[in-house]
C-alpha cells in the first residue's frame, strides 16, 4: 500500500500544484490562434522570385559608380515618358476632332476658311485633318442651305437620315472610317470629297 502524503493545512502540494499549472496553460486561452493566411504560400512564393533582384540592386546601390548608374537609368526611364507623352500630346492637338479644337467663332462656323486649311492641310501632308476639316464645311453649307440644323454634337447618322442622298452616305462612311475607326485617309478619299460635297448641297438645296 502506498503511504498517503500527509498535507498540512495551509501547505501547498508541488506536485498538484504542477499538475493543475499544466491544465491552466494547456488550455486554449494560452495556445495562440490559428489566424487562416490563404495568400502566405503566394507571398512567400513571389518573395523568393524578387530576392534576387532585391539582392542586385542592394550590391549596385552599395558603390559609388553604382548609385551614378542606377540614378542616370532612372533619369533615362522619366526623359522617355516625358518624350513619349509630350509626342501623343502633340498628334492628339494635330488630328483631334475638329469639333474640338480651339478655334475662334469665326474660324470654327465659317465653311470657306475651314475648306482653305483642309487644302493647307492636305498640301503638307495631314490627309486625316484635311478630311476632318472639309467634312465639317460641308455640314455648315448645308446649314446655311437650310438642309439641316447643324450642332457640334450632330452625328453622321442623323444627317443621312434627314437628307436621303447616296452620296452623302459614302462621304458620312468615309468620314466616320477616318474619325472614329482608325483609318488614315488617302489621297483618293479626299479627291471624292471635293467632288462629292457639291453634288450634295446641290440636291439638298433643291428639296
Amino acid at each position: 500500500m502506498t503511504p498517503r502524503r500527509l498535507v498540512v493545512p495551509g501547505q501547498v502540494d508541488p506536485d498538484r500544484a504542477r499538475d493543475q499549472a499544466r491544465e491552466i496553460l494547456g488550455g486554449r486561452r494560452y495556445k495562440p490562434a490559428d489566424v487562416p493566411r490563404p495568400f502566405q504560400g503566394a507571398l512567400e512564393w513571389l518573395g523568393d522570385r524578387l530576392r534576387p533582384i532585391g539582392d542586385f540592386f542592394s550590391r549596385v546601390t552599395e558603390s559609388l559608380p553604382g548609385k551614378i548608374l542606377l540614378a542616370a537609368v532612372l533619369a533615362g526611364v522619366v526623359a522617355v515618358g516625358a518624350l513619349l507623352v509630350a509626342r501623343r500630346h502633340a498628334a492628339t492637338n494635330a488630328a483631334g476632332d475638329v469639333v474640338g479644337r480651339r478655334r475662334s467663332p469665326d474660324a470654327h462656323t465659317d465653311p470657306g476658311r475651314l475648306e482653305r486649311e483642309a487644302d493647307a492641310a492636305e498640301r503638307r501632308g495631314d490627309l486625316d485633318v484635311a478630311l476632318r476639316l472639309r467634312f465639317r464645311a460641308g455640314l455648315l453649307r448645308l446649314d446655311r442651305a437650310g438642309a439641316i440644323q447643324f450642332r457640334p454634337s450632330i452625328t453622321t447618322g442623323q444627317v443621312a437620315r434627314r437628307l436621303r442622298l447616296r452620296d452623302f452616305d459614302d462621304l458620312a462612311i468615309t468620314f466616320d472610317a477616318v474619325a472614329y475607326g482608325g483609318r488614315h485617309a488617302s489621297a483618293t478619299d479626299l479627291q471624292s470629297a471635293r467632288a462629292e460635297w457639291p453634288r450634295v448641297l446641290e440636291q439638298a438645296a433643291v428639296r
